[in-house]
């Protein structure tokens, strides 16, 4: 009987093993695009970041500077503090997920924050989808609400 299930455990453990080679080799190697163990660590890696996000609250310190501070971008930009709070609104900042950038999008423009006092950029892409942060050493891509798209055409205001 011993000997029947260490036969047993010793095909089971050459599977994992044969499964593992066969994962690792796929599509060229391991950290090739398109291999499930690299498209597994990019959902896992995504995944942490949303509950992170969500975790920290810092949507809502974001969403909270934003709406404390209507007054100043209404007087800074002309606009009515209706429209600032309209605007802030459609942001859909809670909305906001990291997600990861697809191969296939193409930078179109990237905003210094420096201007603002704030150390990062942020990338905007040919697909509206998608906007990249880069601050403090941190590189994060989010998928934009369909809302919040219709305001990026402002960004090019800021430099």
């Amino acid at each position: 009987m011993k000997k029947v299930l260490g036969v047993f455990c010793g095909l089971i453990a050459l599977l994992i093993v044969a499964c593992v080679g066969v994962l690792i080799t796929a599509d060229g190697g391991l950290f090739k695009d398109g291999n499930p163990l690299e498209q597994f660590a990019r959902d896992t890696h995504t995944s942490i970041v949303n509950t992170a996000l969500d975790a920290s609250g810092v949507k809502g310190t974001i969403e909270d500077a934003l709406v404390a501070r209507t007054l100043d971008i209404a007087q800074a930009t002309g606009m009515s503090e209706a429209q600032v709070s309209s605007a802030i609104n459609d942001l859909a900042i809670q909305d906001w997920s990291a997600t990861t950038l697809p191969d296939t999008t193409t930078p179109t423009a990237t905003y210094n924050g420096e201007n603002f006092g704030v150390d990062g950029t942020l990338t905007t892409y040919d697909d509206p989808n998608y906007v990249t942060v880069e601050a403090y050493g941190q590189t994060i891509t989010f998928d934009v609400p369909a809302s919040a798209q219709a305001y990026l055409p402002y960004l090019a205001y800021l430099g």
